[in-house]
């Protein structure tokens, strides 16, 4: 499920993996609820794409 989540990524959201980790290194944030929440908030990400983003930014 998650490689079809991060595959579907810039269809769905209209960026890939590697510029969602780009857009999240220029935030001041580093919790991982923090981050899921601005994706969420700030970018409409749905939530088990968020949860993917967020666990390969920090991983």
């Amino acid at each position: 499920m998650e490689e079809a989540i991060i595959k579907n990524l810039p269809e769905k959201t209209g960026r890939s993996l590697e510029e969602w980790h780009k857009l999240l290194t220029e935030t001041s944030l580093s919790e991982p609820k923090e981050l899921k929440a601005h994706l969420k908030d700030n970018h409409g990400v749905g939530h088990f794409q968020a949860q993917t983003v967020v666990k390969h930014f920090i991983n």
